[in-house]
């Protein structure tokens, strides 16, 4: 699937949104990194969401976008970045796609609000697809961080259980409390009907937290 990716129009529009993010946050190393883990989620689990190449798009430019609001105010840069995206006239978006980053940008922290009951989105929006790239957005996050170690996952998909490997250098309380966060996944479990599982540890003595 990724290959349907390498068009130059989305290419280029990618590359525009990380500069301008970059410009913003000084760097954009761990949006790069929760790009990646993103779209091997929605790669892995796309016989539960049904989603196209087109959402796959929308989800990795989400990710470069989804923490520029740091810039601003930490704690409230959800809803910093959504407005930065909403309102900046430079970014190469159409109406749409600025809508859908600045949806996902906004709810990508803190509580998501019932389908249809958010003031960004317009009635015309798949609602329900844009939900999911919310939950493979928020799960994402939840698996690499900004004052952490970046950890080494594994994924595997058994049914509708998955099972997730998240294996650190150094076993710290930091990094368990970090990555054994239960609510960023709450949304992926509920709209893919399945279980999530985090196994957090040390190569040698890996456990379950999730």
């Amino acid at each position: 699937m990724r290959s349907d990716l390498r068009d130059e129009p989305f290419c280029l529009k990618l590359h525009a949104l990380s500069r301008w993010a970059g410009r913003h946050l000084g760097g954009i190393d761990h949006e790069r990194r929760v790009s990646s883990i993103a779209s091997t989620l929605f790669e892995l689990t796309g016989s539960l969401h049904g989603l196209q190449s087109d959402d796959l798009r929308l989800l990795r430019m989400a990710a470069i976008v989804h923490d520029v609001g740091r810039a601003v105010d930490d704690e409230l840069h959800h809803e910093h970045g959504a407005e930065m995206v909403r309102q900046d006239p430079h970014l190469p978006l159409t109406g749409g796609e600025r809508r859908w980053l600045a949806y996902l940008t906004r709810y990508h922290r803190g509580r998501v609000p019932a389908s249809r009951r958010d003031p960004i989105l317009r009635a015309k929006d798949d609602h329900h697809r844009l939900r999911l790239l919310l939950a493979l957005l928020r799960a994402a996050d939840a698996l690499d961080s900004r004052s952490a170690e970046t950890p080494r996952l594994r994924f595997h998909l058994d049914g509708r259980r998955l099972r997730i490997t998240c294996q650190l250098d150094q076993d710290t309380p930091k990094g368990r409390r970090v990555y054994s966060r239960r609510k960023k996944f709450r949304l992926l479990e509920e709209l893919l009907n399945c279980r999530v599982e985090v196994i957090l540890g040390r190569s040698k003595a890996m456990q379950l937290v999730a």
